[in-house]
């Protein structure tokens, strides 16, 4: 088995327990990204016939991955109970298939939680209101026809319920077509509802605000970017709802948006959930080279494992003699760690001096490749980076 599996597994059914209650096959594939959110979505609404043909990377890698959890949440003792899927909307009543292979569609067909889904207490778990209530929040995470006439019993029986009013609330946002003000509304979804929806449903509240952030996302498209607002953009909106290629489309169009720190977490963010760790590299040496004092703060925060620079960045951060941050690029280029694609984007920073000292080493490696030693191109890096020149001579040993 990979020894990156087994080694990243277990955090990822930990972040799974963490952000869902439990563990189960599809809330991991969301977990780790191997499932994207619109993928889900089409899946539970009857688009996509089985869950196995929208996972994203290498079939067997993952089903090494899910083999490798299930065993590892259930070596925790977890109560494991049996669980299907079903659809949203008119495909309500239709149980879904995660997997075309029989054997492997039933071997994941259970979630593994702390404890009992539903602690056997007392009547009060069986009293009328709950069971409505609880029937009005399946109704909302279904997008089930019978929505509005549950929500018109329940305002005959229980209409002073403070959770009613919260779920019509709730159902009033997801009834949202035309959408006037879209920076309003992203405000009012962002303060209003989603907290709403994190009260109601907890680790499902995703299944409610996802379609609505997306929603908002499209309505803002026609807004410019707005440096003092950076929030008040489709790619802010369209990263809520974790719709990545959206987010990534929607900040390409931004014109200079290599210059704005705010849109380096952004578009990092969104290339890290979509795995595209050698573009992410390519984001990381852009944000060095534009917004050097932002990068270090968010070099220093952020999880560097997947994308292969935590090891550089510990070295880098702990020298002894404090370096400019715009030559960690170099130390990236020298490890065989740069991106070999990104020379377009990369000619937006030519007037960066942490770029020319990038295209210094880029020389003197392509014309070692041609088993020449660069006399003159070592000399020009020495003089404009002496640290530069060392590590690259070291690194030569």
């Amino acid at each position: 088995m990979n020894e990156q599996i087994k080694r990243n597994t277990p955090a990822l059914v930990e972040q799974t327990l963490a952000n869902y209650g439990a563990w189960d096959a599809v809330s991991f594939l969301l977990i780790s990204h191997h499932l994207r959110q619109t993928s889900y979505e089409a899946w539970r609404m009857g688009e996509v016939t089985c869950l196995e043909d929208v996972l994203t990377g290498n079939p067997q890698h993952i089903l090494d991955m899910l083999d490798t959890a299930l065993r590892h949440a259930t070596s925790m003792h977890l109560i494991s109970t049996p669980t299907t899927w079903s659809g949203w909307g008119n495909k309500a009543e239709q149980t879904l298939r995660l997997f075309h292979d029989d054997s492997i569609n039933a071997r994941f067909q259970q979630r593994l939680s702390p404890s009992a889904d539903r602690p056997q207490l007392d009547l009060f778990m069986d009293a009328p209101q709950v069971i409505l209530l609880n029937s009005l929040r399946q109704a909302l995470l279904k997008r089930s026809p019978e929505c509005d006439a549950l929500f018109d019993r329940a305002m005959d029986e229980i209409p002073h319920e403070a959770a009613l009013v919260r779920l019509d609330i709730i159902r009033a946002a997801m009834g949202t077509s035309a959408i006037d003000r879209p920076v309003a509304w992203l405000t009012y979804l962002n303060e209003v509802i989603a907290p709403t929806a994190r009260d109601e449903f907890s680790h499902r509240s995703m299944d409610i605000m996802a379609p609505l952030w997306r929603t908002a996302a499209h309505a803002m498209q026609p807004i410019p970017f707005d440096p003092d607002r950076p929030d008040n953009h489709a790619s802010y909106a369209f990263l809520l709802a974790h719709d990545w290629e959206q987010c990534l489309a929607s900040l390409e169009q931004i014109p200079d948006c290599f210059e704005q720190a705010g849109l380096y977490d952004r578009r990092i963010a969104t290339l890290a959930a979509m795995r595209e760790h050698q573009a992410e590299r390519a984001a990381w040496i852009m944000y060095c080279w534009f917004c050097p004092d932002a990068a270090t703060t968010a070099l220093e925060q952020a999880d560097l494992h997947a994308c292969g620079l935590h090891g550089l960045w510990q070295d880098f951060s702990q020298l002894e003699n404090e370096q400019n941050i715009g030559d960690f690029p170099a130390l990236i280029a020298l490890m065989n760690l740069s991106p070999d694609d990104q020379t377009i984007i990369f000619e937006h920073a030519g007037h960066t001096t942490g770029f020319q000292h990038y295209q210094q080493v880029l020389a003197l490696l392509a014309s070692e490749q041609q088993g020449d030693t660069d006399i003159e191109r070592r000399s020009a890096l020495k003089e404009s980076s002496p640290w530069l020149f060392q590590v690259f001579m070291a690194s030569r040993l």
